[in-house]
């Protein structure tokens, strides 16, 4: 039987909600039927209904990620499209649609990480989709979700209704500067929250400044809903440190190109350097060997 994306509505829309929280754009999945699975922001009004962007139609034909030619307004029109494939079949695709032309453009001055980056997620949502058809082995999508988080140079946190924390990547932990997890704990133990909202108004982004131990901590803070199927069960928070100089928010760039590098490292480190060692790493990361190898000389670590 063909995967499909149309039962990992949970896993699906986990990845929106990172990527969202991430790359600050409204994020959709479709299934191979075109029909949203998943989605934030204003894209989330059409779950269920059949989408008719050519863009999905194309990458998931191709088998690689394609560019729209310019932005086309409306809620559910991607600027760049990725497909999901599982087993050599189209899952179904995700899709970053921008707001206006000016998100057009930022998206587009980062395509080659944003592509790079999507390839990865694709695969985690790959291995959600089949599952059941994993080679003995295998890293888990489980596994490979918790890696791409640990090896984000943003923290991540999901938070409950009550303000408890459940999940920490250690990002989160080096910027609180936290000697502990803090799963289980209560985040404004460690730092000032925002006032209390309604779950439908947790979007936004705040500067945070606060003291810990003489150390004056300088933080961006980005809230947005965390998601378990149609219901918010809590909240997704992304940190991210402010320069010295320069713009308050970091460019996405060094963010998404670090979050790669470290990936790759951690990869590597787990199944060596030796040519078998590579070829294993390169299957973990869903990429060809020659590929692998001109990431592992663009970043340095060949």
């Amino acid at each position: 039987m063909t995967a499909s994306l149309a039962h990992a509505h949970d896993a699906a829309q986990q990845v929106a909600d990172l990527l969202a929280s991430t790359l600050h754009v409204s994020v959709a999945v479709v299934d191979r039927d075109l029909t949203l699975v998943a989605g934030t922001g204003p894209v989330r009004e059409h779950l269920s209904l059949r989408l008719h962007a050519e863009l999905y139609v194309r990458c998931m034909r191709t088998g690689l990620p394609a560019w729209a030619p310019a932005h086309e307004p409306g809620a559910a029109s991607p600027a760049v499209a990725c497909p999901v494939l599982a087993g050599g079949d189209a899952a179904g695709a995700i899709g970053l649609v921008p707001r206006d032309a000016e998100q057009d453009a930022a998206l587009r001055a980062q395509g080659r990480q944003l592509t790079d980056l999507l390839l990865v997620v694709a695969d985690l949502l790959a291995g959600a989709a089949a599952h059941r058809r994993q080679a003995p082995g295998a890293i888990a999508p489980a596994e490979r979700m918790q890696a791409v988080l640990d090896s984000l140079g943003d923290g991540v946190l999901a938070v409950d209704h009550a303000g408890i924390v459940l999940y920490c990547n250690r990002a989160a932990l080096d910027k609180l500067r936290a000697e502990m997890d803090l799963t289980g704990q209560p985040l404004a133990h460690w730092y000032p929250p925002a006032a209390d909202r309604r779950p439908e108004e947790w979007h936004g982004e705040r500067e945070v400044t606060f003291d810990r131990r003489g150390e004056r901590l300088r933080f961006v803070e980005t809230v947005g809903p965390w998601r378990r199927g149609d219901r918010v069960i809590g909240r997704l928070v992304v940190l991210r440190d402010i320069p010295v100089s320069g713009p308050a928010i970091r460019p996405l760039c060094p963010t998404l190109a670090e979050a790669e590098r470290q990936l790759i490292q951690e990869v590597i480190a787990r199944h060596g350097t030796s040519g078998d060692g590579k070829r294993q790493a390169a299957r973990a990361l869903g990429v060809s060997l020659a590929t692998l190898y001109r990431k592992l000389r663009r970043y340095g670590l060949s």
